[in-house]
């Protein structure tokens, strides 16, 4: 259960989802990108307002909070894109965020649990190759089209600036 609200994403019938849309782009910046309009999403409690700092509900893309985004920014200017969003907030700005920070050589396929499908990897369970995290903060992986991965160095600047709506509860394997 959580008690924060949530964006996904109001878009016309025949026009593909930011979601579809960034993992197309391959982890590569968007190319023609127009500000999408978001909605927010009801928290569990059936609550609805702007009282979060992040929302991952169309990772791999995400939603942030223009106080997340200048705490945050020496970590995710130089690993993403920033990108304008149409919120209904009145006292809040938001921002997208698409990572762009691909690593190679981390993923640990013998001890993950995956199938290939049509050239396409899918990961039920990652595993990381430690030694070869060779990011501090955020970062992604080539054979996952969907996951964004973050440092126990990246958990506590989110958490010393008390910045909400972030989920740390999964924790992923390394070798």
């Amino acid at each position: 259960m959580t008690n924060f609200c949530s964006f996904i994403q109001d878009y016309p019938e025949g026009e593909e989802s930011i979601m579809g849309r960034v993992r197309s782009a391959n982890w590569k910046p968007l190319s023609n990108y127009t500000p999408i309009r978001l909605e927010l999403r009801s928290n569990d409690t059936g609550k609805r307002n702007y009282q979060f700092d992040f929302s991952s509900a169309l990772s791999p893309f995400f939603v942030l909070s223009e106080n997340a985004l200048d705490v945050l920014s020496d970590i995710l200017l130089p690993r993403g894109e920033v990108l304008p969003v149409l919120t209904d907030s009145k006292r809040k700005t938001f921002l997208g965020y698409h990572p762009t920070n691909v690593l190679s050589g981390c993923f640990d396929r013998e001890n993950a649990l995956f199938r290939e499908a049509e050239g396409r990897f899918l990961i039920r369970k990652p595993v990381l190759k430690v030694d070869n995290i060779t990011d501090e903060y955020l970062f992604s992986i080539e054979e996952d089209i969907s996951r964004v991965f973050v440092t126990d160095a990246f958990k506590r600047r989110v958490e010393e600036a008390g910045l909400l709506g972030f989920d740390f509860s999964v924790e992923i394997p390394t070798t």
